[in-house]
């Protein structure tokens, strides 16, 4: 969406000290500038929004509703101090959310012309700005956008909205990730899909993936070395993500251990300008370094990279409609990539025992086979608004995508056996419909909803084979695998607001409700056509997870933050295959689990926090029931159980350097221990069956810092991010090492000791420019590989990558967007990202356009 330019840096969390003359004149002609999240003009005020602020100390309350109404507020700080609120919760108007907020409070709002607003003592009021805004106010606070609000959480969190998505985005939709620290999609570039990886834990439901609070999450086998869990989205459709890290998460966490990404999609809103009612979204793309793929079964791989000819391209339409009382949003979006090329500098090997092994069979400056992508989205979303603040809305979303991709044993068995595959193909569906309630009351915030995805489609279970032996009857096989994930879920959940003890307390309890149906056909596994098949069942039957939650939020004191909460998550599995047993297709289990932070503010801008959760995993139905992975179920498996600890900082600053400017940091210490974790292991060996089960070793255990931050001023603006690993070990029967899965998935998921990420630019021409870099640093994977065939781990070279990005708007309804990636053409393979080499140096081109 085109975003008004901003003449002034981004609001933050502000301070209390009063300012000198020449900072109050800056403020007051802030006043007449229009504000980086988009001012909200008279007649868009007269609409009605939804909003769902949280209890809190009502500057923090005034700041969260000021930030997502998108306006401009000015106030004396002191006036303020000690005040709490109940937050917001429902459809208001821009007044009339206001007028809630501050009933009580002893302050008024007066509007101080183009969507700007004061905050004054009530009964007193503050002579209208002239149109240059030279009047001079009390000492103020300008509010700080929605961007700040991982800046004020107790615990691990990480948002990434606007320019954060734009910036990031590099061709496949993991890219969005990258510099957010504890964070990796994995296999980013082999197949189309979505596979998140948070501190280590990755895989068998242990992170949730919520799109609009859906979950179409699918697991396929991809050979020995593992599994994938799949989600499949536009990222031209994406409007913004939540990310926490740890159990936790309320209704989307029920039974994962690993994190919640929260991902939301275009709205209404985002497609409509201030003001008017209705509009358009345009955008365009195009790329070099791609071509279409070779016919199934071709061994050569290409070095002729193409040129920007168009035919590697992306495309998306939006209409929005924003009315008092019905919103719409209609979208589609294409996209087309054929296989990319690698880079041609940097190293091919690596080194283990005296050894050198090839990272990836495909060299410096080749096609990379299987790495293309077509893919098409329709999305429609519906909103009724009426009577007391009552709200219905509906989604329906289709994508359909065929891409390339490589099983592991096709890409390190044998050099020669490395060819281009039938590609595989997929439908995934969404439907949600969702009801809120927010009546004029502290006690009602209601919000349910009841939703389903259906993904089906046909991936390829490949092995090497050599080529060049048809003349003998030695066709290399090509065995379609199907499989069909439809999930089901339900939630329900209410706010209740308090005032205790002077403070602020707002309690959150709910439940929820979420049922898999896995099926699939039974498959051939072979390496040539005319080789007698090994059948593969797949996993078929249905996974269940319900959960009862509740938190509390309480502002005991003007600086002190308590948060707490319990959930008690239950599951139930049964097996429905045609290998089901009477008596072992059933396992359930549950397990009550409590999470408590506590929050301190040293300062108006520095406060410390420290968060201890608890949360379990259940086994999936491939682990314990029937599994198409070469290894025999284990039904007397438990469930995992994960206990996280952090301590952290968060630091919010205006004006830290320069008038104007905004400065943010944080910093975390993490302690994640995962009991009874679920690892595959070598079986006692027996005639006709697999080398492989699964077992539940004594723990997997995490350790490590984090620290992500971000400064802006009127002409700069960077973003920095780093992870360390302090320890990262595996322990079974009392052994504890880095060493000790290298049969299981969790080989190929253990992330590198370190990552760093640095995006840095300069804005120019009244802020129609921005133009910069961005680095990106992965060191050595923390554990040694595996190097037995078959079973061999992915490996990568320690790498740095650097993009160059210039964005230019023409006006405040187009701009043109150009990116270099990979601008020194390195050879790398992405950490966690399988044998596959990432692209090459790659010019991207787009254009965006509303209307």
């Amino acid at each position: 969406m085109m975003k008004t330019r901003s003449r002034t840096a981004r609001g933050g969390g502000g301070t209390e000290k009063r300012p000198g003359a020449e900072t109050l004149r800056m403020a007051a002609r802030l006043l007449g500038a229009t504000f980086a999240v988009g001012l909200l003009a008279l007649p868009a005020a007269a609409q009605s929004r939804d909003y769902a602020i949280s209890a809190g100390r009502l500057s923090d309350v005034l700041a969260a509703y000021a930030a997502a109404a998108g306006v401009q507020l000015v106030y004396d700080p002191a006036t303020l101090s000690n005040l709490a609120s109940p937050g917001l919760s429902g459809s208001y108007t821009v007044q009339q959310g206001f007028a809630r907020l501050l009933a009580g409070s002893g302050h008024d709002l007066q509007p101080a012309g183009s969507g700007n607003f004061i905050l004054v003592p009530k009964g007193r009021r503050t002579s209208s700005l002239p149109a240059d805004g030279s009047t001079l106010l009390a000492p103020l606070l300008i509010w700080r956008s929605q961007a700040d609000d991982p800046y004020r959480t107790l615990g691990a969190v990480a948002r990434l909205d606007g320019d954060q998505l734009e910036r990031r985005y590099s061709g496949a939709v993991g890219d969005l990730f990258k510099g957010t620290p504890g964070v990796i999609a994995a296999n980013n570039h082999n197949g189309s899909k979505l596979d998140v990886n948070i501190r280590g834990m990755q895989g068998q439901n242990r992170v949730k993936v919520a799109i609009d609070g859906t979950q179409q999450t699918s697991t396929t086998w991809r050979g020995y070395a593992g599994v994938d869990e799949r989600v499949y989205l536009d990222p031209d459709l994406i409007g913004g993500i939540d990310i926490s890290k740890g159990p936790g998460g309320g209704a989307a966490g029920a039974g994962s251990t690993g994190g919640v990404v929260a991902i939301r999609t275009l709205e209404g809103r985002d497609v409509v300008a201030e003001g008017e009612i209705q509009g358009w979204r345009l955008r365009f793309g195009s790329s070099d370094n791609a071509t279409a793929p070779q016919d199934p079964g071709s061994f050569g791989q290409r070095d002729d990279a193409p040129g920007l000819d168009g035919r590697n391209r992306s495309g998306s339409l939006a209409y929005g409609y924003v009315g008092e009382r019905f919103e719409m949003l209609l979208a589609a979006a294409e996209r087309k990539r054929g296989n990319y090329f690698a880079g041609r500098h940097g190293d091919t090997t690596y080194s283990h025992d005296g050894r050198d092994y090839l990272l990836s069979f495909t060299k410096p400056g080749e096609e990379v086979f299987n790495s293309s992508e077509d893919s098409s989205t329709l999305m429609a979303k519906f909103a009724w608004t009426w009577g007391d603040a009552q709200r219905l809305s509906l989604g329906l979303t289709q994508h359909d995508t065929r891409f390339g991709e490589s099983m592991g044993s096709l890409m390190f068995q044998q050099d020669d056996g490395f060819r281009q595959v039938k590609l595989s193909d997929l439908s995934a569906k969404t439907y949600t419909l969702r009801y809120t309630h927010a009546p004029d009351s502290p006690l009602v915030d209601l919000k349910a909803g009841v939703w389903m995805s259906d993904v089906a489609g046909t991936t390829r279970a490949v092995t090497a084979a050599l080529g060049g032996l048809e003349q003998w009857g030695y066709v290399p096989a090509d065995e379609p695998r199907y499989a069909r994930t439809r999930t089901y879920g339900a939630d329900v959940s209410n706010t209740s607001r308090f005032s205790v003890g002077g403070g602020a307390l707002s309690l959150t309890y709910g439940a929820s409700y979420q049922r898999e149906d896995i099926d699939g056909d039974t498959y051939c596994s072979r390496t040539f056509e005319r080789d007698r098949c090994v059948w593969m069942t797949p996993s078929v039957g249905t996974r269940e997870v319900a959960s009862l939650f509740s938190s509390t939020t309480w502002d005991f004191a003007a600086d002190w933050r308590l948060e707490a909460g319990l959930r008690y998550d239950a599951w139930r599995l049964r097996d429905r295959s045609e290998t089901a047993r009477a008596g072992g297709d059933r396992r359930d289990g549950g397990r009550l689990t409590p999470t408590i932070s506590l929050g301190h503010d040293l300062t108006p801008e520095l406060q410390l926090f420290a968060r201890y959760a608890m949360g379990i995993r259940p086994p999936t139905l491939r682990e314990t029931m029937v599994s198409d992975a070469n290894a025999t179920p284990n039904p007397d498996l438990r469930q995992e159980r994960s206990r996280s600890l952090e301590i952290g900082a968060n630091f919010a600053r205006d004006s830290a350097f320069l008038p104007g400017d905004s400065a943010r940091l944080k910093f975390v210490w993490f302690n994640n221990r995962h009991r009874d974790y679920i690892s595959r292991v070598t079986a006692d060996p027996m005639p006709g069956q697999p080398v492989f089960t699964f077992a539940n070793i004594d723990r997997a255990e995490f350790e490590g810092v984090e620290l992500s931050g971000s400064y802006e001023n009127r002409r700069l603006f960077a973003e920095v991010g780093a992870n360390y690993y302090t320890d990262a070990e595996f322990c079974r029967n009392g052994d504890c090492s880095s060493g000790n899965v290298q049969t299981d998935y969790a080989a190929n998921h253990v992330p590198p000791d370190l990552s760093l990420s640095l995006t840095a630019g300069v804005k120019l021409f009244d802020e129609r420019l921005s133009m910069g870099l961005q680095a990106q640093h992965a060191g050595k994977r923390m554990s040694a590989p595996t190097t037995q065939d078959r079973q061999r781990t992915a490996m990568w070279q320690p790498y740095t990558v650097v993009n160059l990005f210039a964005s230019y708007e023409f006006s405040d309804s187009a701009r043109l967007d150009l990116r270099i990636e990979n601008a020194a053409d390195r050879y790398y393979v992405d950490a966690l990202d399988g044998w596959t080499p990432a692209p090459g140096r790659t010019l991207r081109l787009g254009v965006s356009a509303t209307f």
